[in-house]
């Protein structure tokens, strides 16, 4: 005689529907991040000076651009400045109404990224960001 009583078990089956429903949501996120990844720019955060220059005017949407600026040509009125970037090819005119940032300088080592129109002549900033140099860069003997 057998004493052991067989204990039912206690995980249940998952439903085929779920199954279905679970594949169908993966592969609609996976189409939509294709499908976003293959738009033109989608993958780029800001343009450089040469290729905004080369892209010609910008339509009514803004677009971000970067690059160093060039010493010795900043000029202030009041709130409103004027300065030079460059990506080392090709040397853009920025114009801006807003506050420039802290961390701003009129060198070289200074890097912006701005984010305005150009009109294929002059680039009118809405927003100059700064990036920080590094105070962790290894020293060079």
């Amino acid at each position: 005689m057998d004493d052991q009583l067989e204990i039912p078990s206690t995980r249940k089956r998952t439903s085929p529907k779920f199954l279905w429903g679970g594949a169908v949501i993966f592969l609609a996120l996976v189409v939509l991040v294709f499908w976003a990844m293959g738009r033109s720019g989608s993958t780029a955060y800001f343009l450089k000076t040469s290729e905004l220059v080369s892209s010609g005017p910008s339509s009514a949407e803004p677009v971000r651009v970067n690059g160093n600026v060039v010493a010795g040509s900043v000029s202030h009125e009041g709130l409103a400045s004027t300065f030079d970037i460059t990506d080392g090819q090709t040397a853009i005119t920025v114009t801006t109404d807003r506050p420039l940032p802290d961390s701003f300088r009129d060198d070289a080592q200074t890097e912006i990224v701005a984010l305005g129109t150009y009109d294929g002549h002059k680039f009118t900033a809405s927003e100059v960001l700064a990036k920080c140099p590094s105070k962790f860069k290894a020293k060079t003997s």
